[in-house]
């Protein structure tokens, strides 16, 4: 948990909540103890976090749940019906694996920001992931996203050897039209798979290149710091 965020929820003060398990297993992902070592790590329940929250709403605007993979949580429509009831406004990440569940909160009006993160082209997505989907259930939430009147934004990571500028201009192109796109940058010191951890990175005139290249496909691009 992070009390408070500038950077978590576009435009807005927010708590950082954090998710344990995910689905995938990029190679790349720098939440290795999400993954594999969440079951021991402290919790904290949803009225603790309610009870956190309210004396602190005239300062923040919202919450942000990321991870791991919020969707894979069956209480998760539990705790977004408590924020609505108390008023707080949610930012959800998520790795666009579950379009039922997308679909579900956005029919219930339960969220306010929904940020997509797509680590690969579709054409290559299980090699990315490490995890058997199907690439049509991830085009599906796509879709969900795009046609929602929710605000929201896709997220990419350009990784040497992995993900490369012509990966992300092939995502770009599945995702002509979007409102945001945010390039993540690469942080070697951490990942899942320790035979990539230390290895290169885009330099910043590369990415800066990505960024450009990909401008036509989308309202906006950013680079994230």
């Amino acid at each position: 948990m992070n009390r408070l965020s500038l950077v978590d929820f576009p435009d807005k003060l927010c708590m950082n909540l954090i998710v344990p398990g995910c689905n995938y297993r990029c190679s790349f992902c720098p939440h290795e103890q999400l993954i594999h070592h969440h079951i021991p790590m402290p919790k904290i329940g949803m009225a603790e976090i309610v009870k956190l929250l309210r004396p602190r709403m005239g300062f923040l605007d919202g919450v942000s749940l990321g991870g791991g993979e919020p969707f894979l949580h069956r209480g998760l429509g539990s705790f977004l019906s408590e924020m609505r009831f108390q008023n707080i406004k949610v930012r959800i990440k998520t790795n666009a694996s579950r379009p039922g569940a997308i679909q579900w909160v956005l029919d219930e009006k339960l969220i306010d920001f929904l940020s997509v993160f797509i680590p690969a082209p579709l054409s290559k997505y299980a090699d990315v992931v490490n995890y058997r989907i199907d690439p049509k259930d991830v085009r599906r939430s796509i879709q969900i996203v795009r046609k929602s009147n929710v605000a929201h934004e896709f997220r990419v990571k350009p990784v040497p050897g992995l993900v490369e500028q012509e990966d992300i201009l092939e995502i770009a192109n599945t995702l002509s039209g979007s409102r945001r796109l945010v390039i993540e940058r690469f942080d070697p010191s951490h990942t899942l798979d320790p035979e990539i951890c230390g290895s290169d990175v885009f330099s910043q005139s590369e990415l800066e290149d990505i960024r450009d290249s990909t401008s036509p496909y989308f309202g906006e691009v950013i680079l994230s710091n």
